[in-house]
């Protein structure tokens, strides 16, 4: 008995020996071999990488006011596999019934228990979120794994109710996720010049796409552990590499100049109901845009149309093409006074309206007789403009227009720029050269032609546009990454014919010039009037339907401003939509306010005083009548 009482304990102690050391050797073999392989899926389950977003860069403006910036909002979501925690659940139904959580245990089976609380949950949410109780019912039950966004884009505000929502009543397993939108506080102006990003935060269009590179934060990220219910153990976080947010671009514009832009835009619309309309105001010597506006535009905030327009996203200054009419006559005079072919004091001889000495009829707007070339320019005759550039021949006519920038794309810092249309001389058919000569069978972008425009006020250089003043970075802004420079200019008619074209158009806002109502009393003037007929793709000239516009700058000596304004197809009832008298009241306005803004002093204050004369004796005048 007491010998197999012995044998037996000894194949024990030899089973538990074998068995201690199969598992020693097991735990060997693991430690020497698979440590790493374990290591790593252990890490994987409870260990995981948070990213850590890098905020996007703001924009704005030359002053420093605040165009663009993100914005920390919420999104509200549920862990579904909280969702179906029974110690979560219980506490939610028990404090929406009164009860304890160890009472809820005992009354309700544990699947009853779940459904009472998914019903908890979209009662107390449904009134804050302003949701029907059946919809967030349904979004509760529509998914069993990951996470269910409740809602998305909630602001500070809204985020602290939510949050004693769910203290109050015991909601466990929802959770406030921070998260970054684009915030723009002025969402009705330069809307697109500023452009938007997408859900992701990318830049989509104007300056958020082309800078987008810069604008954008590098992520970070860091390592933390969570526990079997997926909670993070804030104890445990690893390594940490912090985000660099991106960096702040400053633009040229000047938000009080483009204000005034907007309200004029506005007025426009409201007054004439054209199709489009565009308005760019700059610095000649510099070649910064100072004001850009658009009509249609859109809401940034929501990207939906204005004033019961739909929404036109595209910024129509650089993407849009037209027939610009009068205004494109300065490249004609330009080239013709540059090669010496002709002064403004030169005699042209009008025709009286018609001329048709090549095989075609040319005409003009009224029976003109002999003229200088500065009152033939002044008065917009077609004749006059024709016979001044003839002496170019097509080809010499055809380069100074590409000296101009036309063809070509300006290369400001806006996206989707178009180069227009120009067509070589060899398919030039007859009447192409004068009617080239005057503003038709070209297409120019607004942007090409306010710089064509610069080219004759600061003194026959082409200063190339831009809308970057500076990018910098850090929180004070003490280190400037990248200054807007100036970029290479170039000559493309001599100082003595731009000053020479300056004559003309300061003739154009006299009393017998097409310009007239665009003149401000007190400063000295240049601009020229366009009015073209409509051309529309595959139907051809439009009769009765027009392009009104003007461009001008002031003051005429040392021109500190340049613009120009657009309004494509007005409604207007006295006459024809010319542009002296539908484009050029609008600029007049709008250099009213600039000069104040920038502080340009008057160089004619006579003229202040005589219109201040002049009124008080009409004032007088009504008064001894009355």
């Amino acid at each position: 008995m007491i010998g197999n009482l012995k044998r037996r304990l000894t194949v024990a102690c030899v089973a538990l020996v074998m068995l201690l050391s199969a598992l020693s050797g097991r735990l060997i073999y693991i430690e020497l071999f698979r440590a790493e392989d374990l290591s790593l899926l252990a890490r994987k389950r409870y260990e995981y990488k948070e990213f850590l977003p890098g905020q996007r860069g703001r924009i704005y403006d030359s002053s420093g006011e605040l165009l663009a910036r993100n914005q920390t909002v919420y999104s509200l979501v549920v862990d579904c596999f909280h969702l179906k925690d029974q110690g979560f659940a219980c506490a939610g139904v028990a404090a929406k019934e009164g009860l304890k959580a160890h009472e809820v245990r005992k009354q309700y089976h544990p699947d009853e228990i779940l459904a009472r609380y998914r019903e908890h949950v979209a009662e107390s949410l449904s009134m804050p979120l302003r949701m029907p109780v059946q919809e967030l019912g349904r979004k509760l039950r529509e998914k069993t794994v990951g996470e269910i966004v409740l809602a998305k884009g909630i602001e500070d505000d809204f985020s602290r109710q939510l949050t004693e929502v769910i203290r109050e009543k015991s909601l466990r397993g929802l959770y406030l996720r921070k998260a970054e939108r684009r915030y723009y506080p002025s969402p009705l102006s330069l809307t697109q010049v500023i452009g938007y990003v997408d859900q992701d935060g990318i830049g989509v269009s104007g300056v958020e796409k082309t800078l987008n590179e810069v604008l954008t934060g590098k992520p970070g990220y860091r390592f933390c552990e969570r526990d079997r219910k997926s909670r993070e153990i804030h104890a445990y976080r690893g390594q940490q590499v912090d985000p660099v947010p991106g960096k702040d671009v400053y633009l040229t514009i000047s938000m009080a100049l483009q204000e005034v832009v907007e309200r004029e835009m506005d007025a426009v619309i409201d007054r004439y109901r054209p199709e489009k309309a565009t308005a760019i105001f700059m610095n000649p010597k510099t070649g910064q845009v100072l004001a850009m506006s658009n009509r249609p535009h859109y809401d940034l905030s929501t990207r939906e149309g204005i004033r019961g327009m739909m929404p036109v996203r595209r910024n129509i200054a650089v993407t849009d093409l037209y027939q610009p009419g009068s205004t494109f006559k300065v490249v004609g005079y330009g080239a013709a006074f540059d090669c010496g072919l002709a002064t403004p004091m030169t005699e042209v001889d009008c025709e009286m309206g018609a001329y048709d000495l090549d095989g075609f009829v040319l005409k003009d707007h009224h029976p003109f007789g002999i003229l200088t070339a500065q009152v033939a320019f002044a008065k917009s005759s077609n004749i006059g403009a024709y016979k001044v550039a003839r002496p170019l021949n097509r080809s010499g006519f055809h380069s100074y227009a590409q000296k101009f920038g036309f063809g070509s794309k300006t290369g400001i810092e806006l996206n989707a720029e178009q180069s227009g249309w120009m067509s070589e001389v060899e398919s030039w058919s007859k009447p192409s050269f004068s009617s080239r000569t005057m503003g038709y069978e070209v297409s120019v972008t607004p942007m090409q032609m306010v710089m064509a425009c610069s080219v004759i006020a600061n003194g026959g250089v082409y200063q190339p546009p831009t809308i970057i003043e500076s990018v910098r970075e850090g929180a004070t802004h003490d280190v400037q990454i990248l200054k807007g420079d100036m970029k290479a200019a170039r000559r493309v008619l001599s100082a003595k014919a731009a000053a020479q074209v300056r004559q003309c158009m300061m003739e154009t806002l006299t009393e017998i010039g097409t310009g007239a109502k665009a003149k401000l009393p007190g400063y000295s003037m240049g601009g020229k009037t366009g009015t073209a007929r409509k051309y529309i793709e595959n139907v051809g000239y439009v009769s009765g339907r027009y392009t009104a516009s003007f461009m001008g700058f002031l003051p005429a000596d040392d021109p500190k401003i340049v613009g120009l304004v657009i309004v494509d197809d007005p409604s207007f009832t006295n006459g024809p939509a010319y542009g002296g008298s539908v484009a050029g009241p609008v600029f007049k306005s709008i250099a009213a306010d600039a000069v104040k803004i920038f502080g340009i002093e008057p160089d004619l204050p006579e003229e202040i005083e005589e219109e201040r004369e002049a009124s008080l004796a009409n004032f007088s005048g009504l008064e001894s009548e009355g």
